[in-house]
């Protein structure tokens, strides 16, 4: 299942939205988020002006939207959240753009309203980054 439509998913808008497309290999299990980094995208205007790198935290939160939408393709429709942490977080190499980026997600576990996952993140193909994300589900 691919979502070209992230936003019909999530609440996140741009400039937040970091995800363009996801493809969902199993809800509620894996699947990858799509994006593409552009020299000229509002996150890089400061980061760092005339050498520009993706921040970290726009790729964390790149997979922790692809993994709250991976979650919710099980469900069969959208909703809310929040990152409730964030461990084990390794930047191997910094993200030059343009760049296409690929956060690849799997769930490590679900305890009630928390999920765990582990993220790896890949530009070019090549990884640049991975960790583990804790999601809360919004109460609803």
């Amino acid at each position: 299942m691919r979502i070209d439509d992230p936003a019909s998913w999530i609440p996140h808008r741009p400039p937040i939205l970091t995800v363009d497309a996801v493809e969902v290999d199993e809800p509620g299990v894996k699947g990858r988020g799509l994006r593409r980094f552009a020299a000229g995208d509002p996150w890089l205007t400061g980061h760092f002006p005339g050498n520009p790198v993706v921040p970290g935290v726009a790729l964390i939160e790149g997979a922790a939207q692809t993994a709250a939408i991976v979650l919710l393709a099980a469900r069969g429709k959208g909703g809310g959240g929040f990152l409730a942490d964030v461990s084990k977080f390794r930047f191997k190499a910094p993200v030059i753009p343009p760049a296409d980026v690929v956060f690849e997600i799997a769930v490590a576990g679900v305890f009630g309203a928390l999920c765990k996952v582990s993220v790896r993140v890949l530009a070019g193909g090549v990884p640049v980054a991975e960790g583990e994300l804790v999601l809360s589900a919004s109460p609803q």
